[in-house]
Parts: C-alpha cells; sequence; structure tokens
C-alpha cells in the first residue's frame, strides 16, 4: 500500500521527521526493513542521497533480522553507485555476498553485477574472478528468469572473449541469443523475467556468436 508511512517517497524536512518519529515507535525488529523500503521509494524519487544515507543505515542497524536487511540494502547500495563508482559498487556487492551464499533477500544477481565491473576494470585477476562468478552463478541461485540467465551468459561471453577463449565465448554469446524470446516463467506475470535487450547488445552477441 503506498500510503503507509515507510512507503512515502517526500523527504523534505516535515517528510524526514515524521518518517525518523515513526521508526522510533517501531518494533526494533522492523526498523531495518523500513529503512531500507523507504530507500527504495526515495529512489524512484529520485532521490538518491537520501536512500543511500538510509541503506546505509540499515547496514549499521544491529536489531533482530537486520542483517538479512542489510544484504538487500548492500546490493541497493552497489546498483546506485554502478555507474559513477565502480569500485565503490564493487565493494557493496562483495558485503552483499559476503555471509549470505544462498543470495536470499535479494536479487540474486549480485554475482553477475559484479561480474560486469570486474570485466570493466579489465585486470588479469579481475577477468579471472569474473569468469568464476558467472561460470558459478548458475549453481549458486536457483533462479527461473531469462533475463538473469541472458545477462550472465552475454557478461560471461564478454569476459572470455577478453581473455581470448573464442570457443567458449562463442558458446556463451550463442546460449544468450538463445534466451532472448523465451516466455516469462509465471504465466500469470507475462512481463516478468523476459530479455528486453538493446540493438546495440544484440549486434554484439551476434558478432561473438559468428566467430570461429
Amino acid at each position: 500500500m503506498t500510503d503507509e508511512w515507510y512507503r512515502l517517497p517526500n523527504w523534505d524536512d516535515e517528510a524526514r521527521a515524521e518518517f525518523e518519529r515513526r521508526l522510533r515507535r517501531a518494533r526494533s525488529f522492523s526498523r531495518a526493513q523500513y529503512l531500507r523500503i523507504k530507500g527504495l521509494a526515495l529512489k524512484e524519487e529520485g532521490e538518491m542521497a537520501g536512500a543511500r544515507e538510509l541503506w546505509r543505515r540499515v547496514l549499521d542497524d544491529d536489531g533482530e533480522f537486520a542483517e538479512m536487511h542489510a544484504w538487500a540494502a548492500a546490493e541497493h547500495l552497489g546498483d546506485s553507485y554502478a555507474d559513477d563508482d565502480p569500485g565503490l559498487a564493487i565493494t557493496f556487492y562483495r558485503r552483499s555476498m559476503k555471509r549470505n551464499k544462498s543470495l536470499n533477500m535479494t536479487s540474486a544477481t549480485q554475482p553477475i553485477k559484479l561480474a560486469e565491473l570486474l570485466h570493466q576494470r579489465g585486470r588479469p585477476k579481475d577477468l579471472a574472478e569474473a569468469k568464476s562468478l558467472l561460470m558459478d552463478w548458475p549453481k549458486m541461485a536457483d533462479m527461473p528468469m531469462p533475463s538473469a540467465h541472458f545477462r550472465c551468459n552475454a557478461a560471461l561471453a564478454e569476459v572470455l572473449d577478453a581473455t581470448g577463449d573464442r570457443e567458449e565465448a562463442r558458446q556463451a554469446a550463442n546460449r544468450a541469443l538463445a534466451l532472448v524470446d523465451s516466455p516469462a516463467p509465471f504465466p500469470r506475470h507475462k512481463e516478468l523475467g523476459v530479455v528486453r535487450a538493446d540493438r546495440r547488445t544484440l549486434k554484439r552477441l551476434n558478432q561473438l556468436a559468428s566467430r570461429e
């Protein structure tokens, strides 16, 4: 419900004061959840500084169940910095994954996001780690979404190409392309999890897939 106080996107002085007042009255085991969700509402309104502030508070919360919400908050922070500060994003993705081997309470795609940033950095040890993350991800995450497997294989194709593994890169690119028209995994949610790739990405994958 959008009228729940911790989902409202307002963040002027009055709204902040009201949020903090309600947060103080909330049960301690719920505060981390409220902070994280409020951060998502602020992000949707473009209030990124406020969102980051709240997500960092989740990381510092020591209440019951707070750690589970910290895994998600760390991923949110990584997402928010991926373009502006890739190094900091890498730090947060690692934190999200560190004590959460099952990737619960998150999108379960942090290894893919981390691998993409490592590929951008491009050092040999980064590429080796990125390859390992992407090869292991299907076993780590029980993920039915074609969009996530497409992203994993597309990233793997780029990493393998960068390391000179042309045949493996070709196979990964073909796996990604084969997922493009896959149906949504949940019949009642026909848009959830379907692949949405732009023309540039598809062109690049076709180039990698056609290499001998």
